[in-house]
This record gives structure tokens, C-alpha cells and sequence, in this order.
């Protein structure tokens, strides 16, 4: 009782003296245990964010429940929707309440597949112009229904089994903020009638709004009701409540039940089963993520705690030299010796806690969802009980380091650099071996995966090796600077021997390297992450807007043309498969103004240079009129009768050909009706053979020397309109020459011999290659097999490599439309077809595309969102956390220290300016040594961080998104950003060097020694 009564106010004392030390030392354990507390809120958090996020992202039709009601003969509307609610009222879950559409079955009339539909209140919740129905008989119509067929508001249409309806107004395609109401949007899509491989398919508008009394006339058999549940989200949702939803889901698939009013079967495509395993994964993803920012932040942190451990220990030396002579035993001594750091690890314990639960609260209330409760998982307190026990064991560390210094270096109070010892040189060896073994397994590797352990551990193992070679270096250079005194200056000799024999001057060097290093890893991975998904988003999306239209793309780019000719804002894409390449096809002169184009996909080149590389370089000439004209001079001895087969194509996409001829030797001119073109056409081609564009023999010269629409030239015809031999000819070798000009107009020189071919020129310039920017990882060779476009194959020309294109990222190649659709017939694959816009497309555009069925699909910054909302993603968020807490507490420990020594400086400046040293020279003196140290510290720490950043990104993926369209991570340095780093580090350093050199030598009066010795 006595002994602890003596040692407490001796370390009351110890605490208050050395106050600034203590509290630095509080402060770094508080941070280590905060951050070990952290990480697995923060975990938790993250994967329960990213499940409300997903799933109050994700579409009605994959999270919520459908059923379709056939009601029994003789049920009313009204009933029959009264009855589907009441049968699935009961299903618990956390669904909205049912809410029920009437739709009818379809009836094949006036030129489509029709129906109707119905829903108590839709005139509030669609874009409407005209009335809404009031009665029986009347509907509405989709406004680019009413103009594909023809019609107009007010006209009565049979429509067979659905009877008489007049259409009393027009509707448009509602947005986004109307899904709730009309559970899936998707049910509005009006197909228009097109041709595909295996024949034309009809014609399916979308529904006739109406109201619910039209169905009571109707016979029960023609029509049903569509019952919907919503998957409501409460914030504190998770995988388990989903997972119970799922069990419900699954009961769709059963077979129809007999139910009061009729029979129930479900009708759903709900997905939550594939939600919830992505969930899963993300959660393990999370978790791989976090640690190694976790891991680095409390190793900096006590490392820098280490240092401040050793620094009181020192000043503390007199002390336990002083008890020493007083006879204290070994226990003893490290009684007094720990005394001090366990009483500043119960300070800090409940300081790390609350620290580590307020930063958790802090980042959930900040980053993840609103109203997400703070998880407290047992992780964090294991977590944080195992940085205490780490703490302790660094306290007894840095007492045991001074404990073993000898009695007559304790006595004086300083400590001398002294060689390496064979354990601390081993460790050193160690830690270096380790890290060249990590690092050279890594850059060895082959694609980016998960991370492991080597991912964990390779950033903390450079930072170290840097911090122990920058200590090693300066200390070894300037002791060799010393020796050589390479300078007459003073203030370098002084710096160079304070730098080799200042033991407390070169200690700081490696826990502030591996603060920087960790710092800049931290940065560097946050801003990759970043500028990753920004990628990964612009290949999902490619544009502000992503519009789903329900044309095929012929006819979609006629509509994205008619609706903005100037190409300022639309632009139509699509994607192609073949057998080997895919592609995703684009309106390429529109590409530069409407697509998000990322920079790191083509380093160097612009989105307005890669449009030129793939467009098409002749112009094709523009003809208008209902009749063809075709002057010809017939040079060639042909076999049979010559004739001319004029390929158009016109503003729908589709293609017209206009057969003429015969053509008889000599110059003659062939008419023929082409009323396809009255609104405008394309010239797209010329084939030359017999008539029906048969193959014939052909030797010779045919010159066409003009083109004619109802009895106009057509402008541009011959120069600049790029005529050549069509990229499908089926005869090319036979195709000697193709000349063209406004003189002579085209002429197509054949050399068949005997074999009877047709002559294919196309205008446009389209090379038998086509150019294409290839993906990273495209394929560009054609496979066997029949490929599932017009034409057997494509062959290509990779004019440049990009690291993604849009929608296919980097396995597409990127070829533009009219490219690859000149003189050429592509069938529909049912491949999706989208219009890329722009976000500031005019109201009257996108009320065009509207009309026409088309709808938003998504968003460029809708899936910036929802990547920046992923587990992983959010998880790296605490990478900038990181980089942000360890310079901070390098900065702290720093002015720590530096505050540390202080009097000790000011004690040898002091002796310099009493032997006559300038007090210019001084200051000198101790501004070099700064800059040496502290420059060679911020050199290793950029140094390893980068090299630790660059490393790990070429082998990480940063996001769970990774799939065969996702583009690769770019690990190449930010330049712009490492100087920003290190102008910074140069700023914040230097202000230090100056402060610690104008306080050093303020002090520096012959006083302070007197002071000193007494």
C-alpha cells in the first residue's frame, strides 16, 4: 500500500511534466482502438446499406409479386378485382398492400394485336392529351400508336372481340416517378411490326387505356385481373427478413388455385433469391476489403505510439537512473517504468471505444442510407480488446528498449547512435526479404482478383522497408558527409553531425515514412476506385439518358434523326453478336455530342477522334421523288441483257430496291417507281448484271453518267459520294475498277471471262474492312458456323484499342450504323435497342420519343449511385478515412516530437553561439537538418505509396460489379495527384523545418546553459 501510494503521485508527476508526450500518446492509442472498433461497424453497416439500396433500386417486376386472376363466369370488374386483393392479402412479408390492374386478352384487329386495360384513377397518373375516358367504349391510345396507324382523336375502331372503342384522347409512356403506381412500366411498350431471321413479327401495341366498367360486357374468358405487391423496405431490413420474402416468392411457380371469384396463378419474374446471394457476396467482399485499411491504420498508429512511448522513456531516463542508484530491483524497475504508459492505456481504452462507436455513427449517418440503425457487432469489441493488448505490449517494447540502456548513458540524459544490433539487423533483413518476396509475387500475377492476404500486408511491409532504408540512407550519408566535410559551410558540417549523432532526430523518420506511405496508398485506391465506377457506370450507361425503345434500330435511328436532325442530343445504339466478334452498333457522327465518352479509354484520343476513325468518310447521296431515272452507257459484251438494280435506303431503316433495264449497248435511259422514297431515301448501292440482278457475263466498261428522281439530278450523286466495290460482293475479284466523278459519272469496270457474276458498288467508301475500336479483351476473328446477321461474316479493322465501349465494355468493338448497314441488310436480333440522350434534351424531344413507346431506363448518374452505394464501394470510402487519420497523426506525432527536443537543440545552438557561431549560421544549421530528414521521409513515404498503390491495383478488383463487360481497373499513377501530394507534404513539412529552426535558435542564450547545468 505504501509502495502504491509512493508511485502514484510519482506518476501523477511523470503524467503532468511530460503533458504534451502523455497526451499524443492518449490520443494515437485512442485512434488505434477507434479504428479497430470501426471496422467492423462499418462493415456490418455497409452491407446493410447496400441491401436497402439494392433493393429500393431494383424494378417492381424483380422484387415485388404478381398474380393474374381469371374470374368465374359472370363476375363484374369490381368483384373480380375486390376478390384477387382479399387472396393474397394474407401473404405476410414486407409487401405494400395489393393494388390491381384490369387487362383484356388480346385481339388480333386493324392491323396489330390489341388490348385494354384499366385501373381506377390512371387519368392522374398519365401524360395525357385529349379527354380521359369517362364511360364504356371510350380509351385512349399511345400517341405513337395513334400515329403509326394513322388514326386521330375522336375516330371509332372496331377491334374485334373488344368491340367498338372511340379514342377520345392520347397518352404517353409514364416516367420513373409513376412506377409505384403502375408497378411495371414496361407493360406501355408498343412493338411495332419488323422482320427478323426467322419472319416478320406482328404488330403489338400498347394497351388502350379505358375505364373498369368496359370490362363488365366483356365475356369472362377475355379478360383478367392483374394483382401486384410492392416490396416495401424498411431501413432496418435484413438478409433474413429478405430472405422470408424470398421463401413467398417461390410460391409463385405453383400451379393456379381455385380461390373465391375465380382461379389464381402467379405471374412474376421476381429475383430477390439472386439479390439476397449478392448481398452475401458483398457482405465476404466488405469484410476483405475493410481489414486491410483497418490493419493499416492501427499499425501506423502504433508505430507513431511506439516512437512517442520511447520519447518519454527517455526523458525519463535520469529518473530511472536515479532509482536505479537507489537500489531498486528489476521488478521494480519495470513497475516505475510501465507505470506511466498503463496508466495512459486505462485513459485511452473508454476514449478508443466512444471514439470508434461516435466514427461509426458518424459514417453511417453520413455515407449509408437514411434511418439505417448502428449495428454493434461482438467483432468490434474483440476488436478493440486486441489493439489494447497490442498497445501494452508496445509500451512494454519501447520501456524494455530503455530499460536496457546502460547507467552511465542513463545518467547523462542522451542517446547516441550506436550500431545495429544482430536482432534488429535480422529483423530488418526480414521485413525486407519479405516485402521483395510479396512484391515480386504480385507483379507476377495474372488477373485482378479478390484480395488476399499479400494484398493485406504489401502497402504496411513497403511502408516500413521505406521508412528503414530513408533512416539508414540519412543517417549514413550524412555520418559520410561528416567524415569526407565535403563543405567549408558550418551550417552543414553542424547539420550532417547533428543528423549522424542525434539519435531522437532520425527515430521519427520511419513511423512518419509509413504514415505518408499509408496516406498516399489510401488516396491513391480511393480516387481509382472512383474514377473505376465512373467507368463501369458510362459503359452501362453511355449517355446522361438511356431510353429503351421498343423499334427496332433501323427505325429507331429515323426516329432519334426525324426528332433531332441537328444530332445534338439523341443518338440510337444497339448491340450485334456473330459468330466471334460482338458489337455494339452506334450512330457514330452523333457519338461526341450524346456519349460520356471516358477519357481512360483512350488515353489521348478524343470522343470526336474516335467518332472520325469509324464513320463513314464518303457521303452518301440524299434522293427524294416516287420514279428513279438511270442513264447508263452499256460499254461491255455481256452475255444476256443488262440490268441495273438501285439499292435505297430509306428514313424508317428499311431497304428499297428499284430493278431497271434492259440496257442495251450504247447510252440509254431506264425508269422505274421507287414510292418508297417520296419522304427521301439514301443512294446506297448499284448492282450490275442481268436483269433481276442475275449474275451474266461481263466484260467491259459501264458508265452511269447520271441519277434522276422525278426528273431532278440527285445532288452529290458521283463526287465525294465514296463509291467502291460493296464490302458484300459476292464477285470482287471480277470488279477490276470503280471510278467516279461529276464529269464522267461512275464507272464500273468488270473483267468476268466466262463466268457469269453481278457487279456490287456501294457508295460511302465502305472498305471490305470494317473499322471498329476494339474492346481490351474483343475477339476480331469470325468463327464457323452461320452467323445470326445477313451477312456470314464480318471482317474488321481495329483502328484503335479502348479499355471499354458502350454496353458491352471491353469484349464489344464499336461500329458505327451506317457502316455496317450500307448496301447491306441486318435482321433484327431482339437485342435491346436504346437511345442514347443527353440530360438536357428538350421537353419536346423526349415527349417525342414518349410517343413512340420508348422509356428511361436508367441513367448515367442513377449507376454512378448505385455503384457508389455497393458494399465494396463504401467500404473504400474508409480508404480516404484512412489517409486523412494517418497524416494526421503524423503531423501530430511530428510536432510532438519535435516539441520533444526542442530543449535539447536549444541547448547546442546555445553552445554554437557561445563559441562564436553566427546566429545566421545556426539557424542554417538546424533549417538543413530539418529538410534533410524531413525531405528524405516524404520522398520514401510518396515512394512507397505509390509504388504499394500501382502494385495492388494491377492485381485487385475494386468492386463487386466485376463481370466479362466490366472494363479493367486502370493502375496507372495520377500524376496531377501525386504532385498535389507532394506539394503538400513540401508546405507542411517545410512550415515545421522553419518553426522548429526560429524557435530553436530564439531560445539559444548563453542562460540556457547556465540553466542547464544547474
Amino acid at each position: 500500500m505504501t509502495r502504491l501510494g509512493t508511485m502514484l503521485p510519482t506518476v501523477l508527476r511523470g503524467l503532468r511534466s511530460r503533458a504534451l508526450l502523455s497526451a499524443g500518446s492518449v490520443l494515437l492509442t485512442a485512434l488505434a482502438l477507434g479504428s479497430a472498433v470501426v471496422g467492423p461497424i462499418f462493415q456490418v453497416a455497409v452491407t446493410n446499406s447496400y441491401l436497402v439500396t439494392q433493393l429500393d433500386d431494383a424494378s417492381n417486376r424483380l422484387t415485388g409479386l404478381s398474380w393474374d386472376l381469371e374470374p368465374s363466369d359472370g363476375s363484374d370488374a369490381a368483384g373480380a378485382q375486390a376478390a384477387a386483393s382479399a387472396a393474397v392479402s394474407g401473404i405476410e412479408g414486407p409487401f405494400a398492400p395489393p393494388q390491381t390492374t384490369l387487362l383484356s386478352s388480346f385481339a388480333d384487329a386493324y392491323g396489330g394485336r390489341w388490348r385494354t386495360t384499366a385501373r381506377s384513377g390512371a387519368c392522374d397518373h398519365l401524360d395525357i392529351e385529349g379527354a380521359c375516358p369517362t364511360k364504356p367504349g371510350e380509351a385512349l391510345m399511345l400517341a405513337g400508336d395513334l400515329d403509326f396507324t394513322g388514326s386521330r382523336v375522336g375516330q371509332t375502331i372496331e377491334f374485334g372481340t373488344l368491340g367498338k372503342v372511340r379514342i377520345v384522347g392520347t397518352y404517353r409512356v409514364p416516367d420513373a416517378s409513376e412506377e409505384d403506381f403502375w408497378f411495371d412500366l414496361e407493360r406501355f411498350v408498343s412493338i411495332p411490326p419488323h422482320t427478323n431471321r426467322t419472319g416478320t413479327t406482328p404488330y403489338l401495341p400498347a394497351p388502350l387505356v379505358t375505364v373498369p366498367e368496359a370490362f363488365d360486357s366483356l365475356p369472362a374468358r377475355l379478360w383478367h385481373v392483374r394483382v401486384d405487391r410492392r416490396l416495401t423496405v424498411p431501413a432496418d431490413v435484413t438478409p433474413e427478413l429478405i430472405e422470408g420474402a424470398e421463401g413467398v416468392a417461390a410460391t409463385l411457380d405453383s400451379p393456379p388455385a381455385r380461390v373465391e371469384g375465380g382461379r389464381l396463378r402467379g405471374n412474376s419474374i421476381n429475383d430477390l433469391s439472386a439479390i439476397v446471394a449478392e448481398t452475401r457476396a458483398q457482405q465476404d467482399t466488405a469484410r476483405a476489403s475493410i481489414t486491410p485499411a483497418v490493419i493499416s491504420l492501427v499499425l501506423v498508429a502504433l508505430a507513431l505510439l511506439l516512437r512517442l512511448l520511447m520519447a518519454a522513456a527517455d526523458l525519463r531516463l535520469p529518473e530511472l537512473a536515479l532509482a536505479s542508484l537507489r537500489g531498486l530491483s528489476r521488478r521494480q524497475m519495470w513497475s516505475l517504468g510501465l507505470s506511466e504508459p498503463l496508466a495512459l492505456l486505462l485513459l485511452a481504452v473508454p476514449a478508443g471505444g466512444a471514439l470508434g462507436v461516435a466514427m461509426g455513427l458518424g459514417l453511417t449517418r453520413w455515407w449509408l442510407a437514411p434511418g439505417l440503425p448502428l449495428p454493434l457487432p461482438w467483432e468490434a469489441a474483440a476488436a478493440g480488446l486486441g489493439v489494447a493488448l497490442a498497445a501494452a505490449v508496445v509500451a512494454v517494447l519501447a520501456v524494455g528498449l530503455v530499460l536496457r540502456v546502460s547507467l552511465s548513458d542513463q545518467l547523462t540524459g542522451v542517446r547516441r547512435p550506436r550500431a545495429t544490433s544482430r536482432t534488429a539487423l535480422i529483423i530488418q533483413l526480414v521485413l525486407v526479404a519479405a516485402a521483395v518476396a510479396v512484391l515480386v509475387s504480385k507483379l507476377s500475377s495474372g488477373k485482378p482478383g479478390d484480395p488476399d492476404v499479400t494484398d493485406l500486408i504489401l502497402p504496411v511491409l513497403l511502408a516500413v522497408v521505406a521508412g528503414i532504408a530513408a533512416t539508414r540512407v540519412t543517417a549514413g550519408a550524412a555520418t559520410w558527409w561528416t567524415r569526407h566535410r565535403r563543405s567549408r559551410s558550418i551550417s552543414s558540417f553542424v547539420a550532417s553531425r547533428a543528423i549522424s549523432r542525434r539519435q531522437e532526430g532520425t527515430l521519427i523518420i520511419l513511423p512518419v515514412t509509413a504514415a505518408i506511405a499509408i496516406g498516399v496508398f489510401g488516396a491513391g485506391v480511393y480516387q481509382s476506385a472512383g474514377a473505376w465506377r465512373e467507368s463501369v457506370a458510362a459503359t452501362v450507361a453511355p449517355a446522361d439518358v438511356l431510353w429503351t425503345s421498343a423499334l427496332p434500330l433501323d427505325q429507331t435511328v429515323a426516329l432519334t434523326h426525324r426528332l433531332d436532325p441537328d444530332g445534338q442530343y439523341l443518338m440510337a445504339a444497339t448491340t450485334l453478336g456473330t459468330q466471334g466478334p460482338t458489337f455494339t452498333v452506334v450512330d457514330s457522327p452523333r457519338l461526341a455530342q450524346v456519349v460520356a465518352w471516358q477519357d481512360q479509354w483512350t488515353p489521348g484520343t478524343s470522343a470526336a477522334q474516335v467518332a472520325d476513325l469509324i464513320s463513314v468518310q464518303g457521303k452518301v447521296p440524299s434522293a427524294r421523288g416516287t420514279e428513279i431515272a438511270v442513264t447508263a452507257d452499256n460499254q461491255a459484251t455481256t452475255g444476256d441483257e443488262l440490268g441495273i438494280r438501285v439499292r435505297f435506303g430509306a428514313p424508317d431503316g428499311r431497304t428499297h430496291d428499284a430493278y431497271l433495264g434492259p440496257f442495251p449497248p450504247g447510252e440509254s435511259t431506264q425508269r422505274g417507281a421507287i414510292p418508297s422514297c417520296a419522304k427521301g431515301c439514301r443512294l446506297e448501292g448499284v448492282t450490275i448484271g442481268a436483269p433481276a440482278a442475275q449474275p451474266v457475263q461481263m466484260n467491259g466498261d459501264v458508265r452511269i453518267s447520271s441519277f434522276e428522281m422525278d426528273g431532278v439530278p440527285v445532288s452529290g450523286a458521283f463526287d465525294g459520294a465514296g463509291w467502291s466495290i460493296s464490302p458484300d460482293a459476292s464477285y470482287p475479284d471480277q470488279v477490276t475498277g470503280v471510278a467516279a466523278d461529276d464529269s464522267r459519272g461512275l464507272v464500273v469496270s468488270v473483267d468476268s471471262g466466262d463466268t457469269p457474276i453481278i457487279a456490287q458498288v456501294a457508295t460511302g467508301a465502305i472498305p471490305s474492312a470494317l473499322p471498329v475500336i476494339r474492346g481490351a479483351e474483343a475477339e476480331t476473328e469470325t468463327r464457323g458456323g452461320a452467323s445470326t446477321s445477313a451477312t456470314t461474316t464480318f471482317s474488321v479493322d481495329p483502328v484503335l484499342t479502348s479499355g471499354s465501349v458502350p454496353l458491352l465494355g471491353p469484349l464489344g468493338l464499336l461500329v458505327d450504323y451506317s457502316m455496317i448497314t450500307t448496301d447491306r441488310t441486318i435482321y433484327s436480333q431482339g437485342a435491346p435497342v436504346y437511345v442514347l440522350a443527353r440530360g438536357d434534351t428538350p421537353e419536346t424531344i423526349r415527349e417525342g420519343l414518349s410517343e413512340r413507346g420508348a422509356f428511361v431506363s436508367t441513367t448515367l448518374a442513377a449507376q454512378r449511385a448505385a455503384l457508389d452505394q455497393t458494399a465494396y464501394a463504401l467500404a473504400l470510402r474508409l480508404y480516404a478515412v484512412v489517409a486523412l487519420l494517418v497524416l494526421l497523426m503524423a503531423m501530430a506525432s511530428l510536432f510532438v516530437s519535435t516539441a520533444v527536443q526542442l530543449p535539447a537543440r536549444r541547448r547546442d545552438a546555445a553552445a554554437l553561439r557561445v563559441v562564436g557561431v553566427p546566429r545566421r549560421a545556426v539557424m542554417s544549421s538546424v533549417l538543413r537538418e530539418f529538410v534533410v530528414v524531413l525531405g528524405g521521409t516524404a520522398v520514401a513515404g510518396l515512394a512507397a505509396g505509390t509504388l504499394a498503390q500501382y502494385v495492388v491495383l494491377r492485381t485487385v478488383t475494386l468492386g463487386f460489379v466485376e463481370n466479362l463487360t466490366t472494363p479493367a481497373l486502370v493502375a496507372a499513377i495520377d500524376g496531377q495527384r501525386l504532385a498535389v501530394l507532394t506539394a503538400l507534404a513540401a508546405v507542411l513539412f517545410g512550415g515545421v523545418a522553419i518553426a522548429s529552426a526560429a524557435l530553436t535558435v530564439r531560445g539559444a542564450r548563453g542562460a540556457t546553459l547556465r540553466e542547464n547545468a544547474r
